[in-house]
C-alpha cells in the first residue's frame, strides 16, 4: 500500500523552527533529484543535506526530523510509480497561487541541485532532451507569480504538470525502470518543445 504524504504546513514550519536553509517543497525536489542520480538514496544522506547548517534539538528538532522521514517513503515510492502518480510536495489549492508558484520555484531548484548531489556526473553526456528539459526546470526555478488571477492558475496547472512530468522523465532516463507505460514527454504532443 502507497503511503500518504505528509502535512506540507506542518513540515515546512517544523523545517523554519531548525533554521533549515530550504522549505518543505525544496526539500522534496532535492530527494526526487538525488533520487534520480543514484539508483539508490537512503533517507539519512538526504536529512542530511536538508538540515545542512543547522544544529536541531529537542522538539522542534524531532518534529522535524519526523515530517522527513514521513516525507522520504511516499516521495520513493512516487518516482517508481508504474501509473505514474507521483505527486509534488506543494501548497494545498487553498493557498494562493503566488506562494504556490513560488513553492513550485522552489521544488524545481531543489530538484537541480539534488541531481548534483546525488552524483550526476558531468562528464557523462545526457540526451539533448534531458538536457533542455533540466534548463526548463532551472527557468521554473526562478518563476515568480506576478498576481493571483485565474490566468495565474490556470498557468500554475501547467507548470506543476510541466514539472511533474520532466521530474519523472529525467529519472526515467538517468535510472531507467520496466513501466507499464512510457513516461509522457512534457509538450510532446505539441510537436515540439514547449516554452516556458
Amino acid at each position: 500500500m502507497r503511503e500518504s504524504l505528509p502535512d506540507y504546513d506542518a513540515l515546512d514550519e517544523a523545517l523554519a523552527e531548525v533554521a533549515a536553509e530550504i522549505g518543505a517543497a525544496e526539500a522534496q525536489g532535492l530527494l526526487a533529484g538525488m533520487l534520480s542520480a543514484s539508483p539508490k538514496v537512503e533517507a539519512a544522506p538526504w536529512i542530511a543535506q536538508v538540515l545542512a547548517g543547522t544544529e536541531p534539538k529537542g522538539e522542534p528538532a524531532r518534529r522535524c526530523l519526523e515530517g522527513l522521514a514521513a516525507l522520504y517513503n511516499p516521495t520513493l515510492q512516487g518516482m517508481d510509480d508504474s501509473n505514474l502518480e507521483f505527486q509534488l510536495f506543494l501548497p494545498d489549492e487553498a493557498a494562493p497561487v503566488d506562494q504556490r508558484a513560488e513553492a513550485l520555484g522552489a521544488w524545481a531548484h531543489g530538484f537541480i541541485y539534488g541531481l548534483g548531489v546525488g552524483g550526476l556526473p558531468e562528464a557523462v553526456p545526457l540526451p539533448r532532451e534531458v538536457n533542455e528539459i533540466i534548463g526548463d526546470l532551472g527557468e521554473v526555478a526562478l518563476a515568480v507569480s506576478d498576481d493571483g488571477g485565474e490566468a495565474d492558475d490556470a498557468a500554475y496547472a501547467e507548470l506543476l504538470e510541466f514539472v511533474r512530468t520532466s521530474a519523472l522523465l529525467i529519472r526515467e532516463h538517468l535510472q531507467p525502470r520496466r513501466r507499464d507505460k512510457p513516461v509522457p514527454v512534457p509538450g510532446g504532443d505539441q510537436g515540439g518543445r514547449r516554452q516556458h
